[in-house]
């Protein structure tokens, strides 16, 4: 009995000294915790800013957020940044001092210390909103109140001040904190990059880059620095990482366009000539980019994934042909009647229009469907080139020529009126063999146009040796594209569809597909409920 009790007591002792080691730890952390947290030394005006707005409760989450900038730490308080001069557009004299302050700090005040990134940044697509110049014929179909607090917000990033200077760095820069993790955050760019018309950050989420990041982003530092071209340190990228940050050859940049070599949100796809005077031309903002993604991959497959991505924006300019095609034939014989107000057109051919169904089929083959299935295939989205791009741009296209049909047009009900498959396919292709993921085989047995078109891979040759010869793919493509043409039945799996091995497979999966059919027959199709129909018209 007695022993009983010394262990318990033993047992005792020994839980207070632990209880007692780990309040001791704990403590200790929490001391190394705030010595560790910076010091931030403000001056008197600042001091007198935060003063009055924490008495009078305005903007108080701002102050907290600015004490957790980097900003705060270097010393940088409230007047370096909304530092006014009488005269100013935006100065005013702060409530309660005497203080002349800026209510909007512009690119301009960032410049005086990010000078580069201000200068990068204004020679991006970012700075160019050419719709805020020339508001397109949709200010008929749209009323301004909608489109500010729609178009307008995103497309604020960039506004042109009334001191010259282009932007909105805290569009991207969360205020106060400026937060380097907050800008890299995929959900940042998601903010403007969402939705039918670019849905990029829907587009990343859906491919594996996406997938990892969803997996294990929380765990990453999204606080780092690539200014030094040091090594990406993140598993997968984020939407900067491709765009933005820098690595052993490429600096870090805050032009988002000196990497980008197709313009595939336009109505056109074409090769970008954006800044060229400064960022050279197409070729060499691949070559950055392709540059960015040996970070993770071997050239064969980022090569190959471009070469496809630029046959499909080349592609869909051949679809956008039919569209202009139909409009400008349908306008100029009188069939659509374009919007027309004191003389002047608010739709045009080649563009827009609202009130007809060409129009509307056109705009969305364009504006929504046309640039998912662009940039699905260059952000690795495979379900945004497919059925949100071209399964839907063929149903408009072929909406738009119904339409034609039915108004008397000729050419259409030729096109309508035939049962021959090849109806659907009224422009030019592009195509390469093969994908960049591996070596398929039955499946490239069965396409439609192989088997309707005999001489398909010889006109597909002709198509790429035109774009090539115009510049519009590179030599190193080119010779890429050359090598899977001239091996086409190796890269399409033609050369081995009829092996054993793969007839094995093949039959192995049929007999087992050919039970899932009699289950279905059993099961449903041939189901015959005895009971009568609820409803009997006879």
């Amino acid at each position: 009995m007695d022993t009983v009790k010394g262990q318990q007591w033993l047992i005792g002792i020994f839980s207070t000294l632990l209880i007692v080691i780990l309040i001791i730890v704990a403590g200790m952390e929490m001391k190394k915790s705030e010595s560790t947290k910076p010091e931030i030394e403000i001056d008197k005006t600042t001091a007198q800013c935060i003063t009055c707005h924490e008495d009078k409760g305005i903007a108080v989450k701002q102050i907290d957020a600015w004490k957790e900038s980097k900003h705060a730490v270097m010393g940088i308080g409230c007047y370096e940044c909304h530092e006014a001069k009488k005269g100013d557009f935006d100065a005013f004299t702060c409530t309660g001092s005497n203080i002349l302050v800026a209510r909007h700090p512009t690119p301009k005040d960032c410049g005086k210390c990010h000078e580069q990134q201000v200068k990068e940044f204004a020679n991006s697509k970012h700075a160019h909103q050419f719709w805020l110049l020339k508001n397109g014929d949709r200010a008929a179909f749209e009323f301004p109140m909608a489109t500010r607090h729609g178009c307008e917000e995103c497309h604020q990033i960039g506004n042109i001040w009334p001191d010259g200077s282009v932007g909105e760095c805290d569009a991207c820069h969360a205020k106060h904190s400026f937060s380097l993790s907050v800008a890299r955050q995929p959900e940042t760019c998601g903010e403007c990059h969402v939705g039918p018309d670019h849905p990029q950050i829907e587009e990343y989420i859906e491919s594996k880059h996406g997938n990892i990041f969803k997996a294990k982003g929380k765990n990453w530092d999204m606080g780092y620095s690539t200014t030094n071209h040091e090594q990406i340190p993140i598993e997968a990228p984020v939407c900067v990482t491709c765009h933005m940050d820098g690595n052993k050859t490429q600096p870090m940049t805050h032009n988002v366009s000196a990497r980008l070599a197709t313009e595939s949100q336009a109505p056109w796809s074409f090769r970008t000539v954006w800044d060229q005077e400064h960022l050279g031309d197409w070729k060499k903002k691949r070559e950055r980019m392709e540059e960015i993604c040996a970070s993770c991959h071997a050239p064969d497959f980022y090569k190959m994934y471009f070469l496809n991505a630029d046959m499909v924006n080349l592609q869909y300019d051949e679809i956008r042909r039919a569209f202009v095609h139909w409009t400008t034939k349908l306008t100029k014989n009188g069939t659509i009647k374009r919007l027309k107000y004191k003389g002047k057109y608010w739709s045009n051919p080649v563009l827009n229009g609202w009130d007809e169904l060409p129009e509307h089929e056109m705009y969305y083959g364009w504006h929504h469907e046309g640039r998912r299935f662009r940039m699905g295939a260059e952000m690795m989205a495979a379900d945004y080139t497919q059925w949100h791009g071209i399964w839907e741009i063929q149903e408009d296209l072929t909406e738009l020529i119904k339409w034609a049909a039915e108004h008397g047009d000729a050419e259409a009900k030729k096109i309508v009126n035939t049962n021959d498959p090849r109806k659907f396919i009224t422009y030019a292709l592009y195509d390469v063999p093969g994908t960049e993921w591996g070596i398929p085989t039955k499946t490239n047995t069965t396409p439609f146009v192989y088997q309707a078109f005999p001489d398909y891979w010889d006109r597909i040759y002709k198509n790429v040796e035109t774009v090539y010869k115009r510049g519009l793919i590179s030599e190193d493509q080119w010779n890429l594209w050359l090598k899977r043409y001239k091996n086409r039945d190796y890269y399409l799996g033609l050369k081995y569809a009829n092996s054993p091995q793969v007839d094995s497979t093949w039959n192995f999966y049929k007999k087992r597909n050919d039970i899932d059919f009699k289950a279905m027959k059993e099961q449903v199709i041939d189901l015959v409920l005895p009971g009568k129909n609820f409803y009997n018209n006879k």
